[in-house]
């Protein structure tokens, strides 16, 4: 492989996947666009290990393959390195592929999601000279130190590559990184426009705002998720490293509100009260949303989060049937869920529910019962996605079990497609409850007022818009 002389020059991408393709309808347009932290703090690294670092968010961008490919052309880069899901898998091979045919002398690398479940696939097509496994920052470094020093790779920890006779090798596993204090923010200075970042309409108060991550793996056992990437053990960052982060977004964007991303924001109390004690002291207001686990909460904390400006709280709740609840190893009680979700409707914290329809053992009555459990439920919001075992998650590995899953199209694990179909249900009848639950949740006059209200004031404009995009999906 020849590198080129100039070699520091990278190129960073996002993969260009519509709306349409990942959500498999105009409920797309409901949704928000979230900054894809990874490539950003990739970025950052990169950069301060004297890396040149150009960074495409092609979604947000709305950009086709073809365009992507004639900026690469045009900024002729070193290095491209893709971060692909799943459901953008086949985006991420589009572009790698015109790169190997338009400049073949460019290292092309795949990380995120999709190759760290499923090595064997990902580097099955021969366009990605390397693959990086897990968090990205010290592997990719090493990576690029490597090739731009014409050094060995065979010891390099966390990567996968073809070797001469065209096998996958892969590398032991790089330990995951134990100090997330030591990795710079992310470069939020090469996104080409803030504004192109916000939650869905009804998800957010006030603009500019921008979501945030403060902490990495998930220590639960939800057989659903893919913990691969992050691993199972929970890292966080320090209260005053989450505060410098607020701090800058605070001075260079004068941002408005925060979406903490973590998926388990609120599981170190002690933190918490630290970083917003140091809010309050530097006199700085903003709203903020988060999501959380039912059991990390409790009356008290709920109060001291909505008076340090925390007005909206996600909430995975998944069933309404406590077995199923059992069968995907959620460890939460209904009883707990109603009582939280009480406590935040009379603390005016809004809230949101994430249920999924479609579970491994999941009937027809199960269902049915999930939809008139959130409907009892004071929740502000539902959000009701079909099951899908993602690679690399336990289902995945047991979803034979439990019905048929179809592996012939990654791009349709969405999410919103059923390509899991539990023994006894029907690709038709778990789109038909997933409409049935959406139309019983929001069409209740309660629901229907609440949004009225949010016409109201900074984003009312594009909260009617959503909920006409909405009306078209359910009708």
């Amino acid at each position: 492989m020849n590198v080129k002389t100039n070699n520091k020059t990278v190129y960073l991408l996002y993969p260009p996947i519509s709306k349409l393709e990942r959500y498999s309808s105009d409920i797309g347009s409901v949704g928000g666009e979230q900054i894809p932290l990874g490539i950003f703090y990739l970025a950052s690294y990169l950069r301060k290990n004297n890396y040149v670092v150009h960074v495409t968010d092609a979604e947000a961008l709305k950009m086709t393959t073809e365009e992507v490919v004639k900026e690469i052309k045009e900024l002729n880069p070193n290095f491209v390195g893709i971060s692909s899901s799943t459901v953008a898998f086949h985006r991420a091979l589009e572009v790698a592929t015109q790169i190997k045919k338009d400049l073949a002398n460019v290292v092309t690398i795949i990380g995120g999601p999709h190759v760290t479940s499923n090595v064997n696939h990902a580097m099955s097509f021969g366009v990605f000279d390397f693959g990086v496994l897990r968090e990205g920052e010290i592997t990719a470094l090493e990576l690029l130190d490597a090739i731009s020093n014409k050094r060995p790779i065979d010891r390099i920890e966390g990567i996968t590559y073809l070797n001469r006779e065209g096998k996958v090798v892969v590398n032991p596993l790089r330990d995951y990184i134990a100090n997330l204090d030591e990795l710079p923010i992310p470069a939020y200075d090469l996104i080409k426009d803030i504004g192109l970042y916000s939650p869905p309409p009804s998800n957010y108060r006030t603009l500019p705002v921008v979501n945030i991550i403060t902490s990495r793996g998930c220590p639960n056992q939800c057989t659903f998720c893919d913990r691969n990437v992050f691993g199972k053990k929970y890292r966080e960052r320090s209260a005053e490293n989450v505060f410098e982060e607020i701090k800058y977004l605070y001075a260079r964007f004068g941002i408005k509100e925060i979406a903490f991303v973590d998926d388990t924001f609120l599981i170190n109390k002690k933190r918490i009260y630290e970083l917003f004690d140091l809010i309050r002291k530097k006199g700085m207001k903003f709203h903020w949303t988060c999501m959380a686990r039912i059991n990390n909460v409790d009356y008290d904390f709920l109060k001291y989060l909505k008076d340090n400006g925390c007005w909206n709280i996600a909430f995975g709740i998944e069933s309404g049937d406590e077995n199923i609840l059992k069968v995907i190893r959620k460890n939460i009680s209904l009883s707990r869920v109603t009582e939280v979700i009480e406590w935040c409707y009379k603390l005016k914290i809004k809230t949101k529910g994430f249920f999924i329809v479609g579970h491994p053992l999941e009937t027809a009555d199960t269902i049915d019962k999930t939809i008139q459990f959130a409907l009892k439920l004071k929740l502000d919001a539902v959000v009701v996605t079909i099951n899908t075992p993602i690679p690399g998650s336990p289902q995945y590995e047991e979803a034979s079990q439990y019905g048929s899953i179809d592996t012939t199209d990654w791009s349709k694990f969405n999410y919103w497609r059923p390509v899991f179909v539990p023994h006894g249900l029907s690709q038709e009848l778990l789109l038909k409850k997933q409409k049935e639950f959406y139309l019983r949740f929001y069409l209740r006059p309660s629901i229907i007022f609440r949004y009225m209200l949010s016409f109201i004031g900074p984003g009312g404009y594009k909260r009617f818009k959503s909920i006409l995009n909405l009306k078209g999906y359910l009708c």
